[in-house]
């Protein structure tokens, strides 16, 4: 039988969809001796599969954890529920649905806009080899989300970019919180199954299950993903995630290349992971392309790919 994230519409030749097949297989020799992260490379174009393959002993059922791309699948779940009226606005304070955290003054200012563009202000430093201690503390707390909002506040709220995982665990908790649900839950029944994904389930780590904790998902899976995105958050007939949301979440929101919890490319916009896990979005080109990725300490992150072999595979 073939599962649900085997499934696609469309496969054609590079060469239907305008791309040089030949030009595409060098990029095959320099995976293997040049990005031994890239567990594998599947290319949309059109809305048709024109390119995948498998590395080191990965196939397309293997569902393999995509590091913080789960971050972009988080914006959309808040889009959705901005949309549906669940979440006030990207102004709403994030206090206000932790009314049983004592939290200071300044921590009162952070709003769901401040961690979608983790701009929270709080302190979260980075060190050699990106250790990120802070990190390690929320993990190791008995409430990951008081923790958090007791931070103190280093930067300029709104103004100067970090980016850390304590906003996005925070962004997640605001969710769940409001939904009173998990992001697991939300996640299934907003996105994974209208999408038709077949995603192992979105377990939270913290103890109150809040967060969004380790994903997993398979190329196609992934490039199912960036294919709702490139056709402004419509799937076949429905509108799935709200198209104001999609525009406004992949543009520039403050003077990183940031959006709404997506990286913003100079052609387009990506979801990228630790290790080189990535979905890269080119609209113009009308391309996803998508890498699974394993997390090794040392990788040389897979946009190069993007730039130095598969744009100049497109025919023109």
């Amino acid at each position: 039988m073939t599962s649900r994230s085997a499934l696609w519409d469309t496969v054609a030749s590079p060469e239907e969809q305008e791309m040089d097949s030949s030009k595409l297989a060098l990029v095959d020799r320099a995976i293997f001796s040049r990005y031994p992260n890239v567990l594998s490379m599947l290319i949309v174009r059109n809305n048709t599969i024109v390119y995948e393959r498998y590395y080191r002993q990965i196939g397309p059922e293997n569902a393999v954890p995509v590091m913080s791309v789960n971050k972009s699948v988080l914006s959309s779940l808040i889009g959705i529920a901005l949309d549906k009226g669940i979440l006030s606005s990207v102004d709403q304070v994030v206090a206000d649905l932790f009314p049983e955290l004592e939290i200071d003054t300044q921590g009162k200012r952070i709003t769901l806009r401040h961690l979608l563009t983790m701009t929270s202000g709080l302190y979260y430093p980075r060190l050699a080899g990106d250790a990120q201690p802070i990190w390690q503390r929320t993990m190791r707390s008995n409430n990951w989300a008081e923790f958090s909002l007791r931070l103190p506040i280093k930067d300029v709220i709104g103004q100067s970019f970090n980016y850390k995982n304590t906003d996005a665990f925070l962004a997640a908790a605001c969710l769940s919180r409001a939904t009173g649900k998990s992001i697991g839950e939300l996640a299934n029944e907003w996105l994974f199954e209208p999408l038709k994904l077949t995603i192992p389930y979105w377990k939270a780590d913290d103890p109150q299950e809040l967060g969004i904790g380790s994903l997993s998902m398979t190329a196609r899976d992934m490039a199912r993903f960036g294919l709702l995105y490139l056709n402004g958050g419509i799937h076949g007939d429905d509108q799935i995630v709200p198209r104001e949301w999609v525009m406004t979440s992949v543009k520039r929101q403050v003077g990183k290349n940031y959006g709404y919890l997506w990286w913003i490319e100079k052609d387009g916009f990506s979801a990228s992971g630790a290790g080189g896990s990535l979905i890269r979005i080119i609209p113009s080109k009308q391309l996803v392309i998508v890498f699974q990725a394993k997390h090794l300490k040392r990788f040389i992150d897979p946009r190069e790919i993007v730039e130095r072999y598969l744009l100049s595979a497109l025919i023109e």
